[in-house]
């Protein structure tokens, strides 16, 4: 309470003595219609009216203010006001009959109700618009809701067994990962709360059988939820809010009773749904705010977040996590790495994956202390099991997924052989194989990968390769397009060799006969080795934000690799935008079949004789443009999802 004083306190002090114009540009085809409800304390609604004009939304909005029978200067205020209509009751009805009248004036797409005590941040309003087209069942979409002094207030609601609710996250930070995902909640406060107006129409409104407060909000998601529509908090969707401030601190006790009375009035009607929440206990809260977002969890555990857009692995482990979320899995990533490295943190949050930077041994315990479902592990790397293996069979009786990506030792083994120095492969193979016999099913990137650990004595492993969906369109034209292309993240090492051998030993073999034709490495991190290849006919750009831009203008893409391990991403993007590849045995490793690829270019001579060839020659560039098309569709999401499947059906898990 005291607490609480201090707030409204430092709240009021910056709230107008004097009622302040706010004008707002009112749109004739608004995309979303903001309802405030307001009933006197006018000095709150000039700051909640402030607060939104200082936003600066994007979207068309329109603002619907419900004057609920207010007997102080409200309407002076309003009268002053522009760009706003007016809705006046002539008595005070109560929280949801003010809301249904407002909807009834509005005429946006989605309405967005907001308390007068609410005050909106700029870019609140985005994330929401763009939280609907997710998917059609969302039928609303609530804010994270802040206090004046920057901690939370509520991050999704829930609700218990006994009816009872429980602002999740209160008082907590907002950087803690645990309120920062995307994810479907019991109910969101309507203190700021974007409904679709279709579907708020079809629910038939807030029920004003909870007049004049409370519970109005909870009954409507209930309703929402049961014609089968989802309701999802989005955590950059941020409003401070200054609760209870339409009761006085005279009537708190009338509060709480109003509170009891509709409490009993929403288990009375809900008694049967109630059954499948958690029971009233706050230890039970973080399981409890989970409890929609799959019925068992899953930790993906690796050493960083995954970067998207600058390595093949990386690709590979976001589109596991999306196919995991795909199959009803709750899914918490685990980064070894303290740092957060945005925006790809914020991508798999907003995806609906927990993340959970800076994990360790210690995480382990937090975890099973929050009571999560942890129903299956899945660790990626070497140096991820190695921390994190022992730890998690103590703490659950989960199954245990060792993923080594590719076989490192594998890749350090042809490296010396290449390079003739040492690279202490064998003790990688040993550690490799010791942690795949220690859990309970092992997964690596391709068959050849799986053939070499059945004969180490692992007797349950599975191949999953880079996955990568084709693109819809690709540019098959072999006039427009020029040049060649490379591809590789350089701050591995395969990639910086390849590079280099491209340019010293097989690029002037194809200068000899083709003079003029440029070559691009792209990628990103290019060390000083790679930079240094730069020519009048070497362009090195780094990073590339659109690679399939890049892709689109070149006629032949080289990959020649000659020391690596697993599938090659590289190459299998290549071969899903249509340009034809140019690799080594190593490159065309468990991508192509034997009839598929023609094993012998393995020398310089023999590769830039290839490089020529489709780059001066139509008929067969065109020929392995579309058969590279065929050959990736076995690398697609869905390819990959029977594998998953695959892997978890023999670790016991349907």
């Amino acid at each position: 309470m005291a607490q609480r004083r201090v707030i409204r306190a430092r709240v009021a002090r910056r709230l107008p003595r004097r009622p302040q114009p706010v004008d707002f540009a009112d749109s004739s085809q608004p995309l979303v219609s903001i309802v405030v409800p307001v009933y006197n304390r006018w000095a709150y609604t000039n700051a909640c009216l402030k607060a939104l004009a200082a936003a600066h939304a994007s979207i068309a909005c329109e603002i619907v203010v419900v004057d609920d029978g207010s007997t102080d200067r409200t309407s002076e205020l309003l009268a002053i006001c522009r760009g706003i209509r007016v809705v006046r009751l002539e008595r005070n009805a109560g929280f949801a009959a003010a809301c249904n009248a407002g909807v009834a004036e509005a005429r946006g797409r989605y309405v967005h109700f907001l308390n007068n005590d609410a005050f909106v941040t700029s870019g609140w309003l985005e994330p929401l618009i763009s939280t609907f087209a997710r998917e059609d069942r969302i039928a609303a979409v609530v804010s994270q809701l802040r206090d004046v002094s920057g901690r939370l207030s509520e991050a999704g609601g829930i609700i218990w067994s006994d009816g009872r609710g429980w602002n999740y996250g209160r008082g907590q930070s907002p950087r803690d990962w645990r309120y920062a995902s995307l994810r479907d909640v019991d109910y969101g406060s309507a203190a700021s709360l974007m409904v679709d107006a279709a579907a708020f129409r079809r629910a038939g409104g807030f029920s004003e059988a909870f007049a004049p407060a409370y519970y109005e909000d909870v009954d409507l998601c209930f309703r929402l939820r049961s014609a089968g529509d989802r309701i999802v908090y989005q955590p950059h969707s941020i409003v401070y809010h200054v609760e209870g401030v339409s009761y006085g601190s005279n009537l708190r006790a009338e509060a709480r009773a109003i509170q009891a009375r509709n409490r009993e009035r929403f288990v009375q009607t809900w008694s049967d749904r109630l059954q499948d929440h958690s029971a009233p206990d706050p230890a039970n809260a973080d399981a409890a705010a989970r409890r929609l977002c799959g019925s068992r969890a899953i930790v993906v555990a690796d050493e960083r977040v995954p970067f998207t857009d600058r390595d093949a692995g990386s690709r590979r482990t976001f589109f596991l996590l999306r196919l995991l979320r795909e199959r009803g899995w709750h899914v918490i990533f685990a980064s070894l790495d303290n740092d957060e490295y945005q925006p790809y943190t914020d991508a798999l949050r907003q995806e609906g994956i927990d993340v959970i930077p800076g994990f360790g041994a210690r995480g382990v315990g937090a975890l099973q202390r929050q009571r999560l479902p942890v129903a299956a592990v899945w660790l990626s790397r070497p140096e991820t099991a190695r921390r994190l293996s022992a730890a998690f069979r103590r703490a659950f009786s989960a199954p245990i997924v060792f993923d080594a990506v590719d076989l490192h030792y594998r890749r350090l083994q042809r490296e010396a052989g290449v390079r003739g120095r040492q690279t202490r492969w064998r003790a990688m193979e040993r550690r490799e194989l010791a942690l795949a016999r220690f859990a309970d099913v092992a997964v690596t990137g391709g068959r050849s990968e799986c053939e070499v650990m059945r004969a180490a004595g692992v007797a349950r492993v599975f191949d999953l390769p880079v996955i990568e969906p084709l693109p819809r369109q690709v540019r098959n034209d072999w006039e427009s397009r020029h040049g060649i292309v490379f591809l590789g993240n350089y701050a591995h090492a395969p990639n910086v060799d390849a590079a280099r051998w491209l340019c010293e030993a097989i690029m002037p073999l194809v200068w000899g006969r083709l003079p003029s034709v440029t070559l691009t490495l792209a990628g990103a991190d290019p060390t000083r080795t790679v930079r240094a290849l730069a020519s009048p006919l070497v362009n090195v750009p780094g990073y590339v934000s659109d690679v399939a831009a890049l892709l689109a203008g070149a006629r032949v893409f080289a990959a020649p690799l000659r020391f690596g391990a697993g599938t090659k991403g590289k190459v299998v993007y290549a071969l899903a935008h249509g340009i034809p590849v140019v690799t080594t045995p190593v490159g065309a490793e468990d991508v192509f079949a034997e009839s598929e690829y023609d094993r012998t270019p393995e020398s310089p001579e023999s590769l830039a004789q290839r490089i020529v060839e489709l780059h001066e020659r139509r008929g067969p560039w065109e020929e392995l443009s579309a058969r590279g098309r065929t050959i990736a569709e076995r690398f697609t999401p869905a390819a990959a999802g029977e594998r998953i499947d695959a892997v978890f059906a023999a670790a016991g898990l349907a």
